[in-house]
């Protein structure tokens, strides 16, 4: 089964229900006709133009499909047994980081989210849906089905000051994304995936 990083914050919103939607960004082709013509094709797909559809699969690497399951890969420690101050082996208990800090045990240090192993995995993702459109597409409703809330925050010398999921969305978007062609002022090209939990 295929993996796929979260963040604690992106896990702490899949485990309270809030988050059903993550997006990656579309790997072009180096070769610039083709490049030419896939910008072509999702543009068309993103007006509707369903032969295009049909042609995503043969220009394009979609990283997931529809009815696929995926396991959440987060940050984590192993338990270690201890005898006279001494590490003589790993249990098999399990502490995520998402969850916060351990409160107690021995844990062998934090492990990073790329080396968790389906075994380790607390999440399972059902893919229900797949589409594509351009990153500042994205609606206020869908920016909640990322994960995010809208509301208000506290500004000095103002008071309460509304915010948007939209907003939130794309703050921390740039904030996990380092690329500059995938920040969301350059408004790459992204999968939009829907998901449920089924694990």
């Amino acid at each position: 089964m295929k993996g796929k990083i979260f963040n604690a914050q992106e896990v702490q919103a899949i485990i309270s229900g809030n988050k059903t939607q993550f997006r990656e960004v579309i790997k072009f082709s180096e070769n610039k006709i083709t490049r030419e013509f896939q910008e072509i094709a999702l543009k068309k797909i993103s007006e509707g133009f369903s032969e295009y559809n049909v042609c995503l699969r043969d220009f394009f690497k979609c990283p997931y499909e529809v009815g696929q399951k995926i396991f959440c890969k987060e940050s984590f420690s192993r338990g270690r047994i201890i005898d006279n101050q001494k590490t003589i082996g790993t249990c098999p208990d399990i502490h995520y980081w998402a969850d916060g800090n351990p409160k107690s045990g021995a844990w062998k240090g934090r492990i990073p989210a790329q080396h968790m192993k389906q075994e380790h995995s607390r999440l399972t993702l059902l893919i229900k849906e797949i589409r594509v459109e351009r990153l500042s597409e994205i609606s206020e409703e869908d920016a909640i089905a990322e994960g995010f809330k809208n509301g208000f925050h506290e500004v000095e010398n103002v008071g309460d000051f509304p915010f948007n999921a939209y907003d939130s969305f794309a703050k921390n978007w740039n904030a996990t994304h380092k690329k500059p062609e995938e920040k969301f002022d350059a408004n790459p090209w992204v999968w939009v995936v829907s998901c449920e939990v089924v694990k």
